[in-house]
């Protein structure tokens, strides 16, 4: 069990031998940046967002037993998709392009679970957000309220700050980019470095923001191949530039699987 930066509890279950046995679905993602240009420039904005979204996806009977997972109580297994499949993204971005195929682009954008409703008439506005949840109700499918905003003129969109003036600097990158800028103002003053009283004072507080637990400025360490690295900066130099910045609860179902049937294992340690 995982603790979100919400106070609340994510369950994760290490499915690292399924997901290497299974196939890359090849369902491309939507790009980002086109997502973002499609949205500047509307006066009245909706931000949605999916509750539980792939745990909204029912499990085709025959796979449920692949998700089985083992915990102190017993063994259990996903009668819903998980969030740890490999393909669990893609599935879920195809199913909201399927079901809301006739107005995507034109009334709201779609990334996974993170929709954005845009119009300029407030009647128009109104008369599309009833055909959205209509849609949504038709197929079962549940929105979180409290990460929800409606008929505003603002909003943060896959972490770009959109306004009706266009994309503005994000207050939380901000933010950090302030509690950084003392070292990095320091380092780079003239002259031979010397550690000085202000230089010290800036590490300190640079310090214990990083140390502090759930700290929003670090991530998990990700492993990156060097070539293909050197290969994507290479085609990315020869690319033109843009102009504008672009277990019941949870649907689980115990099973009788044994110990060697079982695809993945429970581990809150690695989780964290």
């Amino acid at each position: 069990m995982v603790k979100k930066a919400s106070g609340k509890w994510w369950m994760r279950t290490n499915y690292t031998d399924l997901n290497k046995a299974c196939p890359k679905d090849p369902y491309l993602l939507p790009s980002i940046d086109w997502l973002v240009d499609g949205v500047l420039g509307f006066a009245l904005l909706s931000f949605m967002d999916s509750y539980l979204d792939n745990n909204q996806i029912q499990m085709h009977p025959q796979n449920e037993e692949k998700t089985a997972f083992i915990t102190d109580t017993g063994a259990f297994c996903y009668k819903v998709m998980p969030f740890d499949l490999k393909n669990a993204g893609a599935t879920y971005q195809r199913l909201m392009d399927k079901i809301i195929k006739d107005i995507i682009s034109t009334n709201v954008e779609v990334y996974m679970d993170d929709m954005v409703m845009k119009s300029t008439v407030v009647g128009e506005h109104c008369i599309a957000l009833e055909r959205v949840f209509s849609i949504l109700r038709r197929h079962q499918l549940k929105l979180n309220p409290e990460k929800c905003s409606f008929r505003i003129q603002a909003g943060k969109f896959l972490g770009f700050m959109l306004t009706v003036r266009g994309i503005e600097v994000n207050p939380e990158n901000a933010r950090a980019a302030e509690t950084t800028m003392p070292i990095f103002g320091n380092l780079k003053k003239g002259g031979s470095f010397v550690w000085m009283h202000e230089i010290e004072e800036a590490f300190m507080r640079l310090k214990a923001i990083l140390v502090a637990p759930q700290s929003p400025h670090l991530s998990h360490p990700r492993h990156y191949n060097c070539d293909k690295l050197s290969n994507a900066k290479t085609l990315e130099c020869r690319m033109p530039t843009r102009s504008r910045q672009g277990l019941i609860q949870f649907g689980l179902d115990e099973t009788n699987l044994t110990r060697s049937r079982l695809s993945a294992d429970l581990d809150a340690k690695e989780s964290d």
